[in-house]
C-alpha cells in the first residue's frame, strides 16, 4: 500500500506539530491526538524562557540549546541529545517565527466536531494546564489530559502517554466529545 492510499489517519503532534495537525484538513483524517498544542492560545514566555531563547537564536551552540530545552522538559529531566542536536541545527540554519498565534476560531469550531484528544504536561511552562484547559473547553468543548511528570516537550520517557492518547482516539466507535482529566 502506498502512503497516498492511507485512509482514516490519526494525526499526532506536539507543540507546533500539534498546531499543524489541528489546522490540517483532509477527509482522510479520522482523528487527532495533540500534545501541548500550540494554536489554541498564546504561549506563556517568562523572562527565563525569553533569555534562553534569545541566547539560542543569537548563538546556536549545543550548550545554549541544552539550557533552553531544559525549560521545555520537566524539572530535573535532561532534554534528549537528538533534540539538542536538531534544535541547534534549526537555529543555525533557519529563521524561526517562534510561537504561532492562535488558530482562527472558525477553524477550531469545525475541528470541535471531530475526534480529538489533547494532553499537556503538568510542568508545561508554555501552555500551563491552568491556562490551556479553559481555552480548550471554550474553543472545542474538550477537557485536557494532564500528563504527569512531563513538560512541554514530549520526550522518549513519555512515549507511552502519547501512544495511549493516540490509541484512545483511534479506537473504533470513538466520537468527538468530552474527555475527562
Amino acid at each position: 500500500m502506498a502512503v497516498t492510499d492511507l485512509d482514516r489517519v490519526v494525526l499526532v503532534g506536539n507543540s507546533l506539530g500539534a498546531a499543524v495537525a489541528l489546522a490540517a484538513g483532509s477527509p482522510r483524517i479520522a482523528a487527532r491526538a495533540l500534545v501541548s498544542p500550540a494554536g489554541l492560545i498564546r504561549l506563556t514566555v517568562d523572562p527565563a524562557l525569553a533569555l534562553a531563547s534569545a541566547r539560542w537564536l543569537l548563538r546556536p551552540t549545543p550548550g545554549h540549546t541544552r539550557r533552553m530545552l531544559r525549560l521545555f522538559v520537566a524539572p530535573g529531566e535532561d532534554p534528549p541529545g537528538t533534540e539538542v542536536e536538531w534544535m541547534t541545527l534549526m537555529a543555525a540554519s533557519c529563521r524561526t517565527t517562534l510561537a504561532p498565534p492562535p488558530l482562527p476560531a472558525g477553524l477550531l469550531a469545525r475541528r470541535a466536531g471531530q475526534p480529538c484528544v489533547v494532553g499537556v504536561g503538568e510542568h508545561d511552562r508554555f501552555l500551563p494546564p491552568r491556562r490551556l484547559a479553559p481555552a480548550l473547553r471554550r474553543a472545542m468543548d474538550l477537557d485536557v489530559r494532564i500528563l504527569p511528570g512531563m513538560g512541554h516537550l514530549a520526550t522518549p520517557g513519555h512515549l507511552d502517554d502519547v501512544v495511549s492518547l493516540a490509541a484512545e482516539v483511534a479506537r473504533p466507535g470513538y466520537t468527538a466529545g468530552k474527555i475527562s482529566s
